[in-house]
């Protein structure tokens, strides 16, 4: 080895010449049927398969690619087949569940929340799933003709209010970049965790603790080409942020530390042995509660170590990192001190560190939060359900999930008003402006900084928040 870089191959290029760049996709069911069920729209298009009803994770390995996926619900371990899936249909959940989220972003349909679609649809039977007609998403027999309308915005101009991307897969975020943006707003590290490292980080640390000898051998073999356990972590977990971070590099690419419910940790690899199982892991121990805690300091050290990697090594500046569910100040406090003990100082090296705005008191002690982070992200997904007091992921009650709601919509002025009145930074990153343009006209009108959408609805929203300043004059 000379230290020079080589050229060993060159070929066509396949990737920009091939994107469709600024031509807004809108959908269209040509044909005329009964929906056999119905349930909550994710997304605006339309898309025709085999359905192939999935019962738990175990039989994950039947489904093939452009099926259905027919399931009671789904978790992060479910997204290897949610990635191959030509829609999405579950029993449970409403528009902020897992399968929501993962399909907005993966650009699947999806019908969530269809109570009793695991036994009303036939296993290998073709399917139509519309999410083309408005909020109510439906599943109609066979195989339905539409049509695709294109509209060409490549003249569209660039709004004042800053227009974000949220991204969690690495796999598309060179693609992604390609949309009109202004960085990414919420990079999630759960996809990276799940498919790429596939196990939980302290069973990688304590193997011993694995009383599953099974389980043991995949440990090992997991990390079997690394040093160790840890810079197998630090590895995977700094390459998957490095790649979104380098596609989007010099725009701000807002990464979001680990932010899994018990439940979902529990599912990774020899997880099982270090959660405890919790009645309502919506609201326990997660986000910033974990990262100092004796039973996850050591994982959350890896995640630092590997965003100081991306930031270091890599050179990719351009990170800023944001911690999730953050309840009080003095938790505020532990987590930064915890942080810049493993080499993550706010303010050094130009890091800034952002908190989620997505619990009430974060809107009421604004000020306060304000003294201890650069910046804002309102998570408009936990503040609903935390402000309506509605689990999200329930489906008997998804009905009164939402975003529109007047106290909702106050508590999210009152958190831009407090983030201005700090001089901080204040975005928002929850579904809300992805799924409703009165919400994304809403957040214009009282000055947000920057929303962060899911891709598929970059150029329609930012034409919405372009009509929307043209009409308040800015």
């Amino acid at each position: 080895l000379d230290g020079k870089l080589y050229i060993v191959q060159a070929r066509p290029e396949t990737v920009v010449s091939q994107l469709r760049g600024m031509m807004l996709e809108q959908y269209v069911l040509k044909d005329k049927a009964e929906p056999m069920i119905t349930g909550h729209a994710v997304g605006s298009k339309i898309a025709a398969g085999n359905a192939c009803i999935i019962d738990s994770v175990e039989h994950l390995g039947r489904f093939k690619a452009g099926d259905v996926l027919v399931a009671d619900m789904t978790t992060p371990d479910w997204e290897p087949v949610m990635k191959i899936a030509s829609a999405i249909v579950t029993n449970r959940g409403g528009r902020t569940c897992h399968a929501a989220i993962i399909s907005r972003e993966l650009g699947v349909p999806a019908v969530i929340g269809c109570d009793h679609a695991t036994t009303t649809l036939k296993n290998n039977t073709p399917v139509t799933v519309s999410c083309a007609e408005g909020d109510i998403g439906k599943v109609y027999p066979g195989t339905l003709d539409y049509e695709i309308k294109t509209t060409d915005l490549s003249g569209l101009k660039r709004p004042k209010t800053k227009i974000m991307l949220n991204i969690g897969n690495p796999e598309l975020a060179f693609k992604t970049s390609f949309l009109p943006n202004d960085g990414v707003g919420l990079a999630r590290m759960e996809f990276i965790i799940t498919e790429y490292i596939k196990a939980h980080p302290m069973a990688l640390l304590h193997p011993e603790r694995v009383q599953d000898a099974g389980e043991r051998e995949q440990l090992t073999q997991l990390a079997r080409h690394h040093k160790n356990a840890e810079e197998f972590f630090i590895q995977r977990l700094s390459e998957g942020v490095g790649t979104i971070a380098a596609a989007f590099y010099p725009k701000p690419v807002v990464v979001r530390m680990s932010d899994f419910k018990s439940n979902e940790y529990a599912t990774l690899l020899g997880g099982r042995w270090f959660e405890l199982s919790e009645e309502n892991p919506m609201i326990g121990f997660r986000g910033a509660s974990r990262y100092s805690h004796p039973a996850y300091a050591e994982g959350f050290a890896l995640e630092c170590a590997a965003m100081k990697r991306v930031r270091e090594d890599m050179g990719l500046s351009n990170v800023i990192l944001m911690i999730p569910f953050c309840r009080r100040i003095d938790e505020a406090k532990r987590v930064l001190d915890y942080m810049a003990g493993q080499g993550l100082t706010r303010g050094e090296n130009g890091l800034e560190i952002y908190v989620m705005c997505e619990i009430p008191n974060n809107v009421i002690l604004i000020d306060a939060f304000a003294e201890h982070f650069d910046g804002f992200s309102i998570g408009s997904n936990d503040l609903t359900q935390l402000t309506l007091g509605v689990d999200r992921d329930s489906a008997i009650v998804a009905d009164d999930f939402d975003e529109r709601d007047a106290g909702v919509k106050e508590m999210i002025r009152l958190a831009v008003e407090g983030s201005r009145r700090n001089h901080r930074h204040c975005g928002l990153c929850g579904q809300a402006p992805s799924d409703y343009p009165e919400m994304a006209e809403y957040l214009v009108e009282i000055g947000i900084d920057s929303m962060s959408l899911n891709p598929d609805t970059v150029l329609q929203t930012t034409q919405q928040v372009l009509e929307t300043e043209q009409r308040l004059g800015r």
